[in-house]
C-alpha cells in the first residue's frame, strides 16, 4: 500500500501538469499518481500517459467538474493519505515528506494545507481560511476583512491576523493543495458533486471537522500559478464562484432566519457583477500598460543559449542576462528571474521567491527544464 496517492484534475494545461508531476516525484518518488483529464482539447491525456507511464490516466469525454473528477480517482486510490492537487502548482521537495510526517504524528488531523505562493513569490491568502459562516461571509464579501486585516472579527475568512510562517489550526483547506487522511475521506464520502467548481473544498473541509477531525496549516511551500485553466474574465466564472458560496450556505445554514440569508445572497449577487466588471476593466488596463520584463537566467552556462532562444519567442520577457547563482547576481533592473530546475531545488527556488516578495521585491518566476526543453512562467509556456 502506498503512503500517498496524488490526484490531479486537468483541463488544457498539459505542460503545467507535467511540471507539477515532476515536482511531486522529486518530493515523493513513491507516490501513487492519478490524472483525471476533463476532456481537454490539447492532447493532455495522451501526453501525460507518454511522460508518466506509472500514472493512472482517467480520460473523460466531457468536463464533469472538479469534485466529480476527483471522486473518480478517489474510488481507486489506495494510499494512506490522499493529496488533491491543482495542475498549475509546483511542490517543493520538503513539502510532501513534511505533510506525511505531521499526519503520522497527529492522528486527530483530518486535512492539511500549506503555504501557497504565487508566481511572483507573494503569499496566497487562500492558504488559510475559516468556514464561511453567515457572519464570516458577510464581513468578507463587504470588504471589511481587506480594510482591517488584523481584526479577528472582520478578517476571519482569510485569518490574515495570524503568522503565515507558523503552524496553526485552520478550518478550510484549499482544494489547490488538499492533503487528507484517507480514513477521513472514507467517513465523509469525498467531494459533494453538486458543486461544479469552487466551494467543494470548503464543504469537504467542513464535513471533515464535523466528523471529529482537526484541520491544520503548515508553512511548507508550493507555487500556485492560480487558475491557468480558468477564464476569470467571464461572467460564468464570477457566477460559478459566488453561486458555490450560496450552495454551501443553503446546504449548511438553512436554519438562519430568512432576512439574514437574503442579505448574504444579495451581497453574493452584487459581488458576481463587481467581480466580472472588475476583472474585465483591470484586464483592459493591464493590456494597455503591459511591458516586457527584463530577465535573468540562473543556472548552467551551457543552457544559456537554449534559454535565450526561448526568451526570443516570448511576449513578456526581454533583455536576458546570466548569473551562476541568484545570491550573487546583480538584480538591479531585473523583473523576471528564470531558474534552471536541474541545478536548483524547488525548496531553494520557492524560498528565494518568497523572500524577495516579503522584502517588497516582486519578480516573475520562470522555471526551465532541459529535459522538457520548456520555460514556464505564469504568463506563458515557451
Amino acid at each position: 500500500m502506498p503512503v500517498l496517492s496524488v490526484i490531479i484534475v486537468s483541463y488544457n494545461v498539459r505542460h503545467y501538469v507535467r511540471q507539477c508531476l515532476d515536482s511531486v516525484l522529486r518530493s515523493c518518488p513513491d507516490a501513487e499518481l492519478f490524472v483525471v483529464d476533463n476532456a481537454s482539447s490539447d492532447g493532455s491525456a495522451e501526453y501525460i500517459r507518454d511522460c508518466f507511464p506509472q500514472a493512472v490516466i482517467i480520460a473523460n469525454t466531457e468536463n464533469v467538474g472538479f469534485g466529480r473528477a476527483n471522486n473518480q480517482a478517489l474510488a481507486q486510490a489506495s494510499g494512506r493519505y490522499v493529496l488533491f492537487l491543482n495542475p498549475d502548482t509546483v511542490v517543493a521537495e520538503r513539502t510532501l515528506p513534511g505533510c506525511i510526517a505531521y499526519m503520522d504524528s497527529h492522528p486527530g488531523t483530518g486535512a492539511v494545507g500549506v503555504r501557497m505562493q504565487y508566481g511572483d513569490g507573494r503569499f496566497a491568502m487562500e492558504s488559510r481560511r475559516s468556514v464561511p459562516t453567515p457572519s464570516v461571509s458577510f464581513w468578507h464579501m463587504t470588504g471589511m476583512g481587506r480594510l482591517f486585516p488584523r481584526s479577528r472579527k472582520f478578517a476571519k475568512y482569510h485569518l490574515s491576523y495570524m503568522d503565515r510562517d507558523s503552524e496553526c489550526p485552520i478550518e478550510v483547506v484549499s482544494g489547490a493543495f488538499m492533503f487528507v487522511r484517507k480514513e477521513a475521506l472514507d467517513r465523509t464520502g469525498g467531494f459533494d458533486e453538486s458543486f461544479f467548481m469552487y466551494g467543494e473544498d470548503i464543504d469537504l473541509s467542513y464535513r471533515i471537522l464535523q466528523a471529529g477531525y482537526e484541520n491544520c496549516y503548515l508553512p511548507l511551500p508550493i507555487v500556485h500559478y492560480k487558475g491557468e485553466s480558468t477564464n476569470k474574465t467571464s461572467y460564468r466564472y464570477a457566477k460559478v464562484f459566488y453561486d458555490a458560496m450560496t450552495i454551501f450556505f443553503d446546504k449548511h445554514y438553512r436554519h438562519y432566519n430568512g432576512f439574514f440569508r437574503l442579505m448574504v445572497k444579495l451581497v453574493a449577487g452584487v459581488r458576481k457583477i463587481v467581480t466580472f466588471l472588475g476583472q474585465n476593466i483591470l484586464k483592459g488596463r493591464r493590456q494597455i500598460a503591459e511591458c516586457r520584463e527584463k530577465c535573468l537566467f540562473v543556472g548552467r552556462r551551457e543552457c544559456f543559449d537554449d534559454v535565450a532562444a526561448l526568451v526570443a519567442r516570448s511576449s513578456h520577457l526581454t533583455g536576458l542576462q546570466y548569473a551562476g547563482s541568484p545570491e550573487t547576481a546583480d538584480l538591479s533592473g531585473i523583473e523576471a528571474i528564470l531558474f534552471d530546475t536541474d541545478t536548483f531545488s524547488y525548496d531553494r527556488i520557492l524560498d528565494l521567491m518568497y523572500g524577495y516578495a516579503c522584502g517588497g521585491r516582486l519578480m516573475t518566476m520562470g522555471l526551465y527544464s532541459q529535459k522538457t526543453g520548456h520555460l514556464i512562467t505564469i504568463d506563458e509556456v515557451l
